[in-house]
């Protein structure tokens, strides 16, 4: 314990000369969350479409409070999809029946379908994809992942620098010292919650509980603190290891349907995705907000075991490489 105690205060200490990296990325997780609260409560239209007149004569259906249309005679390219320019095309046969291209999925596809239909029909009660939870989880998703990477520092430095060597060769228990960067890491996302605490006294929707939020986050943190601790036990210089680190959370966080839901309609793609541990953590955070939460367990599961195999692959290779030579 003692050994946790000396590390925990360093890394404090540490902390001071990079206090103005830490603050700007602090910074942009609050404005994610307080962005992402109101852009759930203020959102009125639900789509963005093209509907496309192939042969000029099809009615192109009416734009409504929550249907915007935009008729072209060409079909757009795809890459605007791609880009949220827009969420849908839309053709109709001779029949009146409609064709949609989407890059989001099946329950947008029905909501869009039943308003193409009556742009005035009531669709209160169909359950939105994403709710303000679920928006908040998104945005912030990728933002922590680097917090807890970035955080990680301290025992990147330790391994760059040689002092893991004396660490293990003194007489302090290793797994306290891995224990108290793990602690600290938890620690520096206390801004974020402390903003969710803030925001529920004054009565905002935020739309989990304020427990659902502190396990949720807990999770989040430990996918990138094992990710961090890989990627930093593997590299041996904490730049190259950071760089790596932090494409990869961008990428994978977006794929993952953290800021926008979609899917890309490709088997492959789809395949790729479908093992990304944060689409799994969406899916969880989907299935809280409808209330099916311990239908989708197994989606929480999967990526607390995610972390933990990372975290325990990179335990027993320091172990290997420094515990046992002493």
């Amino acid at each position: 314990m003692r050994t946790f105690l000396a590390v925990f205060k360093n890394n404090w200490l540490r902390t001071v000369p990079r206090i103005v990296s830490l603050a700007v990325f602090t910074v942009f997780t609050l404005i994610t969350v307080l962005f992402s609260v109101y852009v759930t409560g203020t959102q009125q239209v639900k789509a963005h479409i093209v509907f496309i007149q192939e042969n000029g004569w099809a009615a192109a259906p009416e734009s409504s409070q929550a249907l915007d249309v935009t008729v072209m005679s060409e079909k757009p390219p795809r890459s605007s999809l791609v880009e949220q320019k827009y969420d849908a095309y839309v053709t109709a046969d001779g029949a009146g029946n409609y064709q949609i291209d989407t890059l989001r999925g099946d329950d947008f596809k029905s909501m869009l379908l039943l308003l193409l239909e009556d742009p005035s029909a009531d669709i209160s009660g169909i359950q939105s994809e994403r709710g303000v939870g679920v928006n908040i989880i998104g945005f912030m998703m990728m933002f922590l992942l680097m917090i807890a990477f970035f955080n990680m520092f301290a025992f990147a430095d330790d391994k760059e620098q040689g002092q893991l060597k004396r660490i293990a060769a003194a007489p302090a228990s290793f797994g306290w010292y891995l224990a108290a960067h793990c602690v600290y890491c938890l620690f520096m996302l206390l801004p974020e919650y402390l903003l969710l605490i803030i925001l529920k006294l004054c009565r905002w929707d935020i739309g989990f509980s304020l427990l659902q939020y502190a396990y949720l986050m807990a999770v989040l943190a430990f996918l990138g603190i094992s990710f961090a601790l890989f990627l930093n036990t593997l590299i041996k210089k904490p730049d190259n290891a950071n760089m790596l680190g932090n494409s990869v959370t961008v990428l994978s966080s977006i794929l993952a349907g953290s800021f926008y839901s979609f899917s890309k309609n490709n088997a492959v793609l789809d395949g790729i995705i479908k093992v990304i541990p944060q689409k799994e953590l969406m899916r969880f955070a989907a299935s809280l907000q409808n209330g099916s939460a311990s239908k989708h367990w197994g989606s929480i599961a999967y990526v607390v075991l995610f972390s933990l195999a990372m975290f325990v692959f990179s335990c027993a290779v320091l172990r290997r490489m420094y515990v046992k030579k002493v």
